[in-house]
């Protein structure tokens, strides 16, 4: 049973119950109970949802790449030059790391499990895969948008969207373990910098 056939906004509290689980607990020990203690409802209220944690996982999965590339794609649709809609891809997408709060550290887990079911040739893996590929595809567009305006070099696309990801994920994990605001803020703008320097035709 998909929680689509029932309550969606009781659905999404669980999801959100679970974020919080996961990432403080993990998947491994992460249980039930605490995600329905933490979402006001029954354990059993979940089980009507979502037949595992696994599930639940999947879904958290689902949820938060989903965001991720419907909020990348609100922000190609806006009137910006590809340069200035590069430059705020890669700021939005790395200040994730204090918009989520404690609960960024889900996507320890989001990695973890999904490289090892990309190494076993699991299903699963999919769902980060094609996220990330999606994520490409829509760089890969600014990039040449900005190429035929003159305002990118020629470049290899899918190298230069290769680091421009790597380059959010990077800022992402070496702030997990750092919460200084103001370092990131200084880091992330002159990193930003740096990089679109590198792009200049």
């Amino acid at each position: 049973m998909t929680p689509l056939q029932k309550d969606p906004e009781k659905a999404a509290a669980i999801i959100r119950a679970a974020i919080q689980i996961f990432a403080r607990d993990g998947l491994e020990k992460g249980k039930i109970a605490d995600i329905a203690v933490e979402a006001g409802i029954g354990k059993g209220t979940v089980y009507e949802y979502f037949s595992s944690k696994e599930e639940i996982f999947h879904s958290i999965v689902d949820t938060l790449m989903g965001d991720l590339v419907d909020a990348s794609d609100k922000l190609y649709s806006m009137q910006l030059s590809p340069y200035d809609k590069l430059r705020t891809f890669m700021r939005l997408n790395t200040e994730l790391v204090f918009e989520m709060g404690d609960s960024v550290l889900i996507m320890t887990e989001i990695w973890a499990q999904g490289a090892r079911a990309i190494r076993r040739g699991e299903h699963q893996a999919t769902q980060l895969s094609e996220g990330y590929e999606q994520m490409r595809t829509l760089v890969i567009n600014i990039l040449k948008a900005g190429v035929m305006a003159n305002e990118f070099r020629e470049m290899n696309y899918d190298g230069v969207a290769t680091l421009i990801l790597a380059f959010i994920d990077g800022f992402v994990w070496q702030f997990m373990l750092n919460d200084d605001r103001h370092a990131f803020d200084r880091a992330l703008t002159e990193g930003i910098q740096s990089f679109m320097k590198g792009l200049e035709p």
